[in-house]
């Protein structure tokens, strides 16, 4: 295909057509800024699925991750000075264990793989992993859509600990933390401002520590630094949309159908591994 003969673009993965693994991925980063500007960062889950649906599950948390970053650097700007430090403190002490759990987590599963001299299980275990946290999720996210009642967790600073470290260890393995820490913030009063300013300095500071462990396992390279560096490009048109959709689409039909996408595409990714 033409596409796979500029020698400036990312190359697809083995497998992979490369209409789908542009399609996806674009797709997906797009999901990103619209995430971040129009309909707050819970529906930015579906990115997730559909990037590792592109690719190997490493791989794609590892192309993910400075784009990630990068979002959350303009949605800092964009909410500079409108956080509260009491509330993100202790949650950062407790991602900061949660992080360094997952780190060793994936250590031991990439180890074991090492030793049975197979390159694909940790792939395989990954898709499993980030599907089955996504429809976790969008399964929690829905149930409260619909009025369901999530237990109130008390807003002291040990709670505060045990929260950020659950949002620590799964943002380690599938950049799919935001539903928690919004939730349990929620629960906490912050206003609406406030909220989102915690949420976009949280994650910028959580998806920051994760640089030196994705590194270390050889999940980001040069080469999935190149495909970064072309995604990223897309997430200021996924911004601009968010901006104009924010004020044209309903929030919660839009939402639902959000995390539908996701949902399947969570679904998918075990149904593709499992069956």
């Amino acid at each position: 295909m033409i596409l796979c003969e500029v020698a400036w673009l990312p190359t697809p993965p083995d497998g992979t057509a490369a209409w789908a693994y542009y399609a996806l991925v674009i797709a997906g980063v797009i999901v990103m800024g619209i995430a971040k500007s129009g309909f707050g960062g819970g529906i930015g889950i579906l990115a997730v699925p559909l990037i590792v649906n592109a690719m190997p599950a490493d791989r794609a948390l590892g192309v993910m991750l400075p784009i990630l970053i990068v979002a959350d650097s303009f949605a800092v700007y964009q909410h500079r000075r409108q956080w509260d430090w009491s509330a993100m403190r202790p949650a950062l002490g407790g991602a900061a264990v949660g992080i360094a759990l997952g780190t060793l987590l994936l250590f031991l599963l990439i180890d074991g793989d090492d030793q049975r001299g197979s390159t694909d299980s940790v792939a395989a275990v990954l898709s499993v992993l980030v599907g089955s946290i996504c429809l976790l999720m969008v399964g929690v996210q829905v149930y409260r859509m619909l009025g369901g009642h999530v237990p109130k967790l008390p807003g002291n600073k040990p709670t505060a600990v045990g929260v950020g470290a659950s949002a620590g260890f799964v943002s380690m393995l599938a950049h799919a933390a935001g539903p928690i820490m919004s939730i349990y913030w929620l629960d906490q009063k912050l206003s609406k401002r406030v909220l989102t300013g915690s949420l976009v300095l949280f994650f910028i500071l959580v998806n920051t520590a994760k640089l030196p462990s994705y590194v270390a396992l050889n999940w980001i390279t040069l080469e999935t630094l190149k495909e970064s560096a072309f995604f990223v490009l897309f997430v200021p048109i996924g911004s601009l949309l968010g901006i104009a959709m924010h004020h044209r689409i309903p929030e919660k039909p839009f939402t639902a159908v959000m995390y539908a996408g996701a949902a399947a595409a969570g679904g998918w990714l075990i149904v593709k591994v499992v069956v």
